[in-house]
């Protein structure tokens, strides 16, 4: 086999190996036609979709914070196969985030899809300014997930 060919059948194989692992970016949503996860409904607001990252690889997305919950605490995928969860800033409704670091706000007036009503946020500044609208209680991740 020539050398050129073996060294570019290896980085194909080292480049999906890596996408296989996550490769640390949430897929894109396609709102208006992917269906949920968990409830099956079309997810439609882009201010509260979101995504569960597998660490094999697999992506997935979800109408509404409590779906995605609800689909591991029913054991769908083990929360130790779970590479990362992706929320969007409510404040920038198609930007995906990574859980950690960010802010949570529970307020009926938020009108989520399946009403679990919490918007997630990049700082606690946007949040702030969404909770004097909406009033509302600060949460963190943990209590988002009680």
């Amino acid at each position: 086999m020539n050398i050129k060919r073996l060294i570019g059948l290896f980085a194909t194989g080292l480049m999906l190996a890596v996408q296989a692992c996550g490769g640390g970016e949430p897929q894109p949503i396609n709102y208006g036609h992917d269906q949920c996860g968990h409830c099956r409904m079309t997810i439609s607001d882009a201010r509260f979709g979101c995504q569960l990252a597998t660490t094999k690889g697999r992506a997935y997305n979800f109408d509404d914070v409590q779906c995605m919950i609800a689909f591991v605490k029913a054991g769908n995928v083990a929360p130790e196969d779970v590479a990362e969860y992706y929320l969007p800033d409510y404040s920038q409704a198609n930007k995906l985030l990574p859980s950690d670091g960010l802010f949570f706000l529970k307020s009926e007036s938020l009108k989520s899809p399946m009403r679990g009503d919490i918007a997630a946020f990049a700082t606690r500044e946007e949040l702030a300014q969404v909770q004097e609208t909406h009033g509302g209680e600060e949460l963190t991740w943990a209590d988002v997930w009680k």
